[in-house]
Formats: structure tokens, C-alpha cells, sequence
């Protein structure tokens, strides 16, 4: 078994993560620096200034090591790393909103590259390290994904080409918008792969698109759907930017954690100097077969709660992709892995996790 450093421990990605390579065995570190803390995302005032994945791992894992670090913090960062002595970390940390970005673009430039090339070159000059997998995101994309002919169907866009099968690897990332986030999740998916190239690192990036499931906490501009049925829930309308039809691939956060531990297993005996030498770059997502709208989406919601959902339309915002899907051709072909739960069973079991536990989120 193996020593796993994990950063954005506490978010939602790194948190269900922790929990799975904890339960094969591994010995598990998460550093975090609450920076979005669960009192500012839950409407109930009953758990007010507690954060709810710390208590949840306190309470149910006690073996997960969590340390407060700020990433952004050079000394601190490089004193756990030697510390630890972690044999692969995964870098899930940073600013996760595309909004967010373009209100602060300095915090995301901090959170994003600063933070990202402080684990990564610390990392390198451990000469312990033997994976680094960084968590980056299709916004690296930007718009270049709009440049595929799409026609407007009743609830979604649908892709002209009958054999479409998703955005590979090789889209380019040139020429787009990309937001600040896109840019800057963009510049630390390039420097994870050329320390990998230049210093002979075991790197990998892992391109998601969007990841959900119990115990994501949805806030405007990230979490879309656990965002969206808390409003639903609640009574409030939901705001849609666009017509609604947008199109995501969606992937529930347990097969993103069966791939990442499928991952590990597949790459811990590969020699660090041939590594790199293909492109370890794999676009993450649930693919051609696990797609919906907005539209679609809130469908799914008014036949949850059996009432109509107050819909408010507003206008696209900045870099906003009408389509995205990924392909998996790469990553089923290197590893085998395809997504097991299809997005009827992923929502089902994400609502049922908000309706019983309505007391976070509600007094």
C-alpha cells in the first residue's frame, strides 16, 4: 500500500478520494485550507461554522490524516512533502468556478498556478514522489468545443455527425476563451506534463468534465446539479443562463474514484523514464452515453418532486460551452474503465442524499 497526499482534501472530489484509497489501505494525508468552508455554502444556521467533510471523517474515518495548509505557501507545502514522504499525490486544490474567475482573477491565478507549481515542484525535489495525477477540467478547451456543427433540438444540441463520440485529447486549446479558470487550470495541466517530460515524473492529468454525487455541496458556477435541486427543493426558481439546452457529459463521483484507484494499481510498476513518453492526458467524463441538458435535467427534477419548477433565463455567459462530451476512447483503451452508474441512477441517488439531509441544508 502506498502513502497518498491529497490536496483540496475537504472539497468534494479529494474528500470521496480520500475516503476510497483510505478504504483499500492506503495510508491517506489531505491538506486543505478551507477556504470555501461549509458554513458558507449550507443555508441551515444548525451546523454554522463547522465544516461538514472535516466532521464527516473525524466521525467515520479517523484514519486520514487532514492538515490546514494553504498551498499557496511555499515552506509549508515542501515541509509536509518531506514530512510525509508521500510516494503519490493528487492534486485536486484550486479555485473551481469559471464565474468565480472572472469576478477575482488574481485568487484563481494563486489558488491555480501558484499553488499547483508550489506541490508540483516540491514533488520533484523530494525524489520521493513516484505519481503526481493533477485534477484539471475540459475548460481547458475553452469555446474551441462550439466549433462543431450542432443543431437545436426541442430540449438539447444535438452534434450534426451521427458518429460523434466526444471531444479527444487532441482538440486544440489554442485560439478560445477560455475564462481566467480555463487559463489557469490550462497553464498547470502544461507544467504537470513537462516537469513529467523534463525531470522524468510519473505526471498525469485527468481533463473532467462534470463530476457529481452525495455530499456535494452545489453553489453557483460549480455543482451544478446538487446547485440546481437544492433551489428546486426550496422553492426558488432556478437561473439558467442560455436557452437551457446546453449538454454536459456528467459523471458520478464513484467511478471517477474507481478509476482513479484502477489508475494507480495499472501505473505503480511503470518505469518513471518511460512514463511520459506517451501523453498522459485523458479527457474524464461520462461520455457519449451519460448526456444531458439543463432542460433535460430540471425534467428529471419536476418528475422527483412531482411539481413544476419556476424557471428564470438569462443571458450566456462568457466562454459558456452549448455542448460538451467526452470521449473515453483513450481511457477505456490504456485501462479498460468506462462509467458504471448511468445519470438516472446517479441523480436518484444524489437527491436521495440531499432529501435526507434537508437538516444541513435547511432549519
Amino acid at each position: 500500500m502506498s502513502k497518498i497526499l491529497i490536496t483540496g482534501g475537504l472539497g468534494f472530489i479529494g474528500h470521496h478520494l480520500a475516503i476510497n484509497l483510505s478504504q483499500k489501505g492506503h495510508k491517506i494525508t489531505v491538506l486543505d485550507n478551507l477556504s470555501r468552508p461549509i458554513s458558507n455554502i449550507i443555508i441551515s444556521s444548525k451546523i454554522k461554522d463547522k465544516n461538514y467533510n472535516w466532521e464527516y471523517l473525524d466521525e467515520f474515518h479517523p484514519k486520514i490524516e487532514k492538515k490546514i495548509i494553504d498551498i499557496r505557501d511555499r515552506e509549508k507545502v515542501t515541509a509536509i512533502i518531506q514530512n510525509f514522504k508521500p510516494e503519490i499525490i493528487i492534486h485536486a486544490a484550486g479555485q473551481t468556478s469559471a464565474v468565480g474567475s472572472i469576478e477575482n482573477p488574481r485568487f484563481d491565478f494563486e489558488n491555480n498556478i501558484i499553488g499547483l507549481f508550489n506541490i508540483l515542484n516540491s514533488a520533484k525535489e523530494s525524489q520521493i514522489v513516484t505519481d503526481f495525477l493533477y485534477i484539471s477540467t475540459n475548460k481547458v478547451y475553452g469555446n474551441n468545443v462550439s466549433n462543431i456543427p450542432l443543431i437545436e433540438g426541442k430540449t438539447r444540441y444535438i452534434p450534426e455527425e451521427k458518429k460523434f463520440t466526444g471531444f479527444s485529447e487532441t482538440l486544440s486549446v489554442d485560439h478560445s476563451i477560455h475564462t481566467p479558470y480555463g487559463v489557469s487550470k490550462l497553464a498547470g495541466d502544461l507544467y504537470v506534463q513537462e516537469f513529467g517530460k523534463i525531470y522524468g515524473m510519473k505526471n498525469t492529468v485527468f481533463r473532467l468534465s462534470c463530476i457529481y454525487g452525495d455530499q456535494q455541496f452545489g453553489i453557483p458556477g460549480q455543482g451544478f446539479i446538487s446547485y440546481m435541486f437544492l433551489n428546486a427543493i426550496s422553492g426558488k426558481p432556478i437561473q439558467i443562463y442560455g436557452n437551457g439546452k446546453q449538454v454536459r457529459d456528467i459523471l458520478y463521483i464513484d467511478d471517477l474514484s474507481n478509476l482513479v484507484e484502477r489508475y494507480l494499481a495499472s501505473t505503480s510498476s511503470l518505469n518513471p523514464k518511460i512514463f511520459n513518453q506517451k501523453s498522459r492526458v485523458y479527457n474524464i467524463g461520462g461520455g457519449i452515453n451519460n448526456t444531458i441538458s439543463l432542460l433535460e435535467l430540471i425534467g428529471k427534477f419536476e418528475s422527483i418532486l412531482g411539481k413544476k419548477i419556476e424557471i428564470e433565463f438569462s443571458n450566456w455567459r462568457l466562454g459558456d460551452q452549448k455542448l460538451y462530451i467526452s470521449d473515453l476512447t483513450k481511457i477505456y483503451s490504456e485501462f479498460g474503465w468506462k462509467p458504471n452508474i448511468n445519470p438516472e441512477q446517479g441523480i436518484e441517488r444524489l437527491t436521495n442524499w440531499i432529501e435526507k439531509s434537508k437538516d444541513i441544508f435547511f432549519n
